[in-house]
């Protein structure tokens, strides 16, 4: 990874640590603070501002995913005391807000507390997806090592990328 692209990551991690305390965190909100600390003037053409903006989003989304959607636990010590539930210590402490379907909108994350029992819903009905195929892929792939066992083990069969 390029350096300068490090430096954009540590920004919006830094934009994202300084909001922990707010309701909800928007990547594209992230990326137009980014954007004002980058190019505080606006001096950059038009089409370059669009250009930066889409991808600050786009890092803010990864950053936020792997914060709150991928199992990341929040431990920190911050003022908001350690994130980890006292009852539920498992829970993240923030989850993507239920999204109007048919509209193509960006997650926003809510705080724990925050939760209506619609994004309740839609966060479990999200992660029993997500452990359904993580399942349905392990079993793919316990099936597979199973045939290839009974051909004379894992090197019997060619790689897909091997062929012709």
């Amino acid at each position: 990874m390029a350096p300068e692209a490090q430096v954009l990551i540590n920004i919006i991690v830094r934009i994202i640590d300084q909001r922990r305390s707010e309701t909800s965190i928007s990547p594209s909100w992230v990326a137009t603070e980014a954007m004002l600390e980058l190019d505080p003037k606006k001096v950059a053409p038009m089409l370059v501002q669009l250009g930066c903006h889409l991808e600050l989003r786009q890092i803010a989304r990864s950053v936020l995913r792997d914060l709150f959607e991928d199992g990341g636990k929040a431990n920190d010590d911050d003022d908001e005391g350690s994130r980890q539930h006292a009852l539920f210590p498992d829970l993240q402490w923030r989850y993507p807000k239920v999204r109007t379907a048919g509209k193509n909108e960006e997650p926003v994350y809510v705080r724990l507390e925050e939760l209506s029992a619609a994004d309740i819903a839609f966060n479990v009905s999200r992660l029993r997806s997500e452990a359904l195929a993580k399942l349905a892929h392990a079993d793919a792939l316990e099936r597979y090592g199973r045939v290839v066992r009974k051909k004379g083990g894992p090197h019997a069969a060619p790689h897909p990328a091997a062929a012709p």
